[in-house]
């Protein structure tokens, strides 16, 4: 299921850093996509659309199933509405991710070429930051994963101590996602089981839809992170050598602007990148912000009201996720805004100014200037950071306190 065959427009394989794209190609292939091929995107449409329609069936169920017990029992309606915000989230992220696909598979093509044209040096810094990546990834697969297995679980464990405790446990089974399925699944053992399977093939869609669009969002921003730490050691060598020749007499004045002029040029090709980026996945951010205030506001409100202890485990596990999710998209966008801003820094600390011409000092402060704006990420309306991690917070503790509010009425 997780073996790619290989694309007519195949990329080279990077063998000089371990794990490199791993957990992306893992997630992506686990629905039917490859992510470095424009001519074959889709390589397994079946592995695509059979969860992908799964899913959409089921939103349908689970928003009447939350709107019907919203005045009666409001415990009950946040509940279903916690994985229903993110299986709305998965969907879109597909269909986002389809609409610009040519622009998206653009840039991962365009990054891992970067990559093989790295030398030795160069290949350290993106190692560093791919294993980094690959950390946060992993872990973020862990948790994604473990929440998947414990929506897919906790009926039957709650039924399992029910069952336990003398009561009967079919009576107490219910389905993974809490729906209105319109018919008695427990009119026989075939009709749960085929409920179930659908849950289950919906559940293994959210998880693997939303783990391939995200870990690919962190993988770009560790390269793009990566292409700016290279372009800071560019000035760090021109600096480097420019004491030598002025050491031996050879310096050449022209030879050196004409590596300042090429550091420019490296320097607006990982801007563009940047935007290009930006351009592709604000929606995606956009979305991803909005429904991450709902989904923390909902999460935080079923906690405390307490319950089975294998629901509980459920939504700990699943606020962890989404909690998780939401760091790596700020945590990228700061980190794109500090390595913009660190080339200013990295050209200043470089060079002995005192020993630099008019012209050379002239052309280093233009692009010292351009350093200072940094390249954002945004989400249409605002733009990715650390403070907006702090922002999504408060506004869900808003939400929040509402559901309180309406809880005691």
């Amino acid at each position: 299921m997780f073996n790619v065959p290989k694309a007519p427009d195949a990329l080279q394989p990077q063998t000089s850093i371990k794990k490199f794209f791993l957990i992306q190609k893992i997630s992506f292939a686990a629905v039917g996509l490859d992510p470095t091929s424009i001519r074959r995107t889709i390589f397994r449409p079946w592995l695509t659309f059979i969860p992908l329609v799964s899913i959409i069936a089921v939103l349908g169920p689970m928003g009447i199933y939350a709107f019907n017990y919203l005045k009666i029992d409001l415990g009950k309606a946040v509940s279903a509405l916690s994985p229903f915000w993110q299986a709305l989230l998965s969907i879109v992220k597909f269909f986002v991710f389809m609409l610009n696909r040519k622009k998206i598979v653009g840039l991962v093509r365009k990054v891992w070429l970067w990559t093989l044209e790295a030398n030795e040096e160069e290949l350290k810094i993106i190692a560093e930051e791919n294993r980094g990546d690959a950390k946060v990834c992993t872990f973020y697969y862990s948790m994604v994963n473990i929440t998947g297995v414990l929506a897919t679980l906790a009926p039957v464990a709650v039924a399992a101590i029910y069952a336990w405790q003398g009561h009967d446990f079919w009576e107490s089974l219910d389905a993974p996602f809490k729906a209105e399925y319109f018919i008695d699944i427990k009119a026989s053992i075939v009709i749960y089981a085929a409920c179930f399977t659908w849950n289950f093939i919906g559940i293994y869609y959210i998880v693997n839809g939303s783990l391939s669009i995200d870990t690919l969002y962190s993988w770009i921003v560790s390269n793009i992170s990566a292409q700016f730490r290279i372009l800071n050691l560019h000035y760090h060598q021109l600096s480097q050598n420019i004491i030598a020749h002025k050491a031996m007499g050879n310096h050449n004045e022209e030879k050196f602007l004409k590596s300042i002029i090429d550091c420019v040029k490296y320097h607006r090709r990982i801007i563009q990148m940047s935007e290009r980026f930006s351009e592709v996945y604000k929606v995606l951010v956009f979305f991803k912000f909005l429904v991450s205030c709902l989904q923390l506001a909902c999460l935080s409100f079923i906690i405390p009201l307490g319950g089975e202890i294998a629901d509980q485990l459920f939504n700990l596990s699943f606020l962890m996720a989404v909690t998780t999710q939401l760091m790596l998209y700020c945590h990228g966008g700061q980190k794109i805004q500090d390595m913009t801003i660190s080339v200013n820094w990295a050209i200043y600390e470089s060079f002995h100014w005192h020993d630099l011409s008019i012209k050379s000092q002239k052309l280093l402060l233009l692009t010292m200037i351009r350093a200072q704006k940094p390249c954002e990420i945004r989400g249409i309306f605002f733009k990715t950071d650390l403070s907006l991690f702090v922002w999504v917070y408060r506004t869900a503790g808003s939400f929040m306190t509402m559901l309180m509010s309406m809880e005691d009425k």
